[in-house]
């Protein structure tokens, strides 16, 4: 039981760092989340009737972008707004983000909003005076990527189902370790075969050899008291009994019959002691 819950926690620990690695394996690179922030600078400056100034190197800090230009321009706030919106949306950053509108001479911010990629809200209804125009100045735009909550969500899903999960199969293997012990019991280990008196069985590399009911019995006994010699009495007595249908050499062919079901083991002799009985001989 120890040893299952060890393997259970490194279990976790094992699928629960090869979640994070999956999940930080779908942040795009660097380069290309530069040329999906330029060409929202790109159409910016579009949009403001502008087709020949330039888009400056994108500045990045961390989680954080700024788009510089080289002209000034004004903008109606729900119209870049709109811009930054469908370009993401369309991206392959999921991430939920923070967009700052700044004075290049102040660093004053004019215009913000924040934006919940997972929200069932409309968009529009994410945005604060959006008609208001702004005039005609030089403006930095910040977007800032913020940790997702549905990964947040995600990774807590995992540490409370995971578990879950890895206890159930720990207890369906407990249980499958229960039943077949319950089911092998009644298996006898005899040389390299599994005897099954119970079943009336001896098997043997997956094949299964019948066993008559004399046979087994005479079996059995003769197992009890392996490496020891059984007199004829005590085996007539305890196989046959009153039963009356033992003639001549009915034991003598009982026993053959053992012996060729045994051959495929030569450790296993069925000896006959002239004179007092039978052993069965098991070697180790």
């Amino acid at each position: 039981m120890k040893k299952l819950c060890t393997l259970l926690f490194f279990g976790s620990i094992f699928l629960l760092t090869i979640t994070g690695c999956k999940e930080k394996s779908t942040r795009i690179s660097s380069d290309r989340e530069e040329v999906i922030l330029r060409k929202i600078g790109h159409e910016i400056l579009l949009s403001s009737g502008n087709s020949t100034s330039r888009v400056q190197p994108i500045i990045k800090e961390e989680n954080q972008y700024r788009i510089q230009f080289d002209a000034d321009f004004g903008f109606p706030p729900e119209g870049i707004a709109m811009i930054i919106d469908t370009i993401l949306k369309n991206s392959p950053i999921q991430e939920n983000y923070l967009v700052k509108i700044e004075k290049c001479t102040t660093g004053d911010v004019v215009y913000s909003y924040e934006v919940d990629v997972f929200s069932p809200r409309p968009f529009t209804e994410e945005l604060a005076c959006g008609s208001r125009p702004q005039p005609k100045d030089c403006y930095e735009v910040v977007i800032h990527f913020l940790s997702s909550p549905k990964n947040t969500k995600s990774n807590a899903w995992l540490f409370i189902v995971l578990p879950l999960i890895l206890l159930l199969i720990a207890v369906f293997i407990l249980r499958k370790k229960r039943t077949q012990s319950h089911l092998n019991k009644h298996k006898i280990k005899l040389g390299d075969y599994l005897y099954d008196p119970k079943r009336m069985v001896l098997i043997r590399q997956e094949r299964t050899i019948e066993l008559t009911s004399k046979e087994n019995e005479l079996l059995s006994l003769l197992n009890q008291f392996a490496n020891e010699t059984v007199n004829k009495e005590t085996i007539l007595n305890k196989v046959w009994g009153d039963e009356g249908d033992y003639v001549g050499r009915t034991l003598d062919v009982y026993i053959s019959k053992l012996r060729k079901k045994l051959e495929n083991d030569a450790s296993i002799e069925l000896k006959n002691v002239r004179g007092v009985g039978y052993k069965l001989i098991v070697g180790n």
